[in-house]
C-alpha cells in the first residue's frame, strides 16, 4: 500500500495584490445591516395573510362524501323477453329504432308448429263437411223418419180398411147367392183369397204406422241429433287444438310489451338458440336516465334518499369536465338478489342498489356507461373533517 507523504502547509497569504492594506478592515470595524421597513411590513403581511387563510380554510364547510361506481341507465325501460325455448329465425328490428306496443320484434323458428297448425286445418275442414252432411240428413230424418214407403201408412191403413169392408160386404152376398145357385164356389174362393191379401196389407200399414209415430221414428230422429252432436263436439275439438296452436305460433314471436325506442339486443344472428325467458330487447320510453349506483356494506347506511350526486362518466375523455349533478332517489336495504354470484366460491353477497335520478347533465350520458359518483352525505367545517375523520372511518378488517 502506498503512504501519501504530507506536505508542508502553506502560509497564509498577508496581502491581496488587488488592494493594499489600506483598504482592508477588520469584521469589528464593519457596520451593522439594517433591514428596511418595506421589508419588515411585508414579512408581517405574510404572516397575517397565511394566518387569515388558515382559519378560514378551517372553518370554511366542506362536503363529506362517499364513492360509489355504478351505471347510467334509462329512467324507463321495459325487456321483450322469450316465452319459449327456441332457435331465432329472424330479426324483424334494428338498434335505434321506434316500435309500438304489440310489434313483433322477432320470431323463433316454428316450423313444427306450422305443420300441426296446417294438419288441424285440414281436420277441421273435413269435419266441418261431415257436420253439414249429418244436418241435412238429420234435417231428411225429422222430415222423414221412417223409410219412405212407411211415411203413407196412416192412409194406406184407411183405405185399407174401406176395401176390407167392401170385400167382406161383398163376400157375405156372394155366400148368400151361393146359397141359392147364383154364385159359383171358385167365385168365392177368390174372393176370400182377396180379402186374406188385404188383411194382410191392412196389418202391413198398421205396423208401420206405429212404426212412424212410436219408438222406432223417435229412435231416428234422436240418432241423427247425436252424430250432428258428435260432430259438432268433434269440431270444438279440433277448434281448440287450432287455437292452441295460434297460441304456440303467437308465443314464438317476441313482441314489444310497450311503445318507445329499441336501444339494446341480446340476439342478432338467425340461428343462434333463445331460452324460455331470456331477455332479448331492451326498449325505453323515452330520453330520460339515471344512475344505478352500488354501494358496500361499510357506506349504505349512511346514504338516504335526497341527498346530492355529482359524478363523470368514465367514457368521457375529457377529466376536467364539469360534474354531472343528480339526487338520491331511492336506497335498498338489502343485497340485490339479482347479482349474488352462487358460482364464485361459496357464494358472494351482491351489493346494495342506490337509484339516483339525474338533475343536471352538462353532456350526453351514454347508456350502459361507468361512473364513479360521489354521494355528498352533508356539509362540515374543514377542521372537523381533518381532525375528527376517525369517527366516520370503517373498523378494521372491513374494505
Amino acid at each position: 500500500m502506498s503512504t501519501i507523504s504530507s506536505a508542508p502547509p502553506l502560509p497564509s497569504r498577508r496581502f491581496s495584490p488587488l488592494c493594499t492594506d489600506a483598504y482592508r478592515l477588520q469584521s469589528h470595524e464593519l457596520r451593522p445591516v439594517i433591514p428596511p421597513c418595506w421589508m419588515k411590513l411585508g414579512m408581517l403581511w405574510a404572516i397575517g395573510l397565511t394566518l387569515a387563510v388558515l382559519v378560514v380554510t378551517l372553518l370554511s364547510p366542506m362536503d363529506e362524501y362517499v364513492v360509489a361506481s355504478g351505471v347510467v341507465r334509462p329512467a324507463d325501460f321495459n325487456l321483450a323477453f322469450s316465452r319459449t325455448a327456441g332457435i331465432l329465425e329472424s330479426i324483424e328490428i334494428l338498434d335505434g329504432a321506434r316500435v309500438g306496443k304489440g310489434q313483433v320484434l322477432a320470431r323463433l323458428d316454428g316450423w313444427e308448429v306450422r305443420k300441426q297448425l296446417a294438419e288441424i286445418e285440414g281436420d277441421l275442414a273435413q269435419t266441418e263437411a261431415e257436420l253439414a252432411l249429418a244436418q241435412a240428413s238429420k234435417r231428411k230424418v225429422d222430415a222423414v223418419p221412417v223409410p219412405p214407403e212407411f211415411f203413407f201408412s196412416a192412409v194406406e191403413v184407411e183405405g185399407q180398411q174401406e176395401i176390407q169392408g167392401l170385400q167382406k160386404d161383398y163376400l157375405e152376398r156372394l155366400d148368400q147367392l151361393r146359397k141359392t145357385g147364383a154364385a159359383s164356389g171358385l167365385e168365392m174362393m177368390n174372393l176370400r183369397l182377396r180379402l186374406i191379401e188385404t188383411d194382410s196389407l191392412l196389418k202391413r200399414n198398421q205396423l208401420a204406422n206405429e212404426l212412424y209415430h212410436g219408438d222406432y221414428g223417435k229412435a231416428s230422429q234422436s240418432e241423427a241429433a247425436d252424430r250432428v252432436r258428435l260432430i259438432e263436439i268433434k269440431r270444438e275439438t279440433l277448434r281448440a287444438k287450432r287455437g292452441i296452436a295460434l297460441g304456440d305460433l303467437s308465443r314464438l314471436e317476441i313482441v314489444a310489451p310497450e311503445s318507445g325506442m329499441v336501444i339494446a339486443t341480446a340476439r342478432r344472428l338467425p340461428g343462434e338458440p333463445v331460452e324460455a325467458g331470456a331477455p332479448l330487447f331492451k326498449i325505453t320510453s323515452g330520453r330520460a336516465s339515471e344512475l344505478r349506483l352500488y354501494a358496500g356494506e361499510d357506506r349504505v347506511n349512511l346514504i338516504a334518499p335526497g341527498q346530492a350526486v355529482r359524478f363523470r362518466a368514465n367514457n368521457n375523455p375529457d377529466r376536467l369536465a364539469p360534474f354531472a349533478v343528480g339526487r338520491v332517489t331511492a336506497v335498498a336495504r338489502d343485497r340485490d338478489t339479482a347479482l349474488v354470484d352462487n358460482d364464485a366460491g361459496g357464494g358472494q353477497a351482491g351489493p346494495y342498489l342506490v337509484t339516483v335520478a339525474i338533475e343536471r347533465q352538462p353532456y350526453e350520458l351514454a347508456n350502459g356507461a361507468t361512473v364513479n359518483a360521489e354521494i355528498i352525505l352533508g356539509r362540515r367545517p374543514f377542521w372537523r373533517l381533518l381532525f375528527m375523520k376517525a369517527a366516520h372511518a370503517p373498523l378494521p378488517g372491513r374494505k
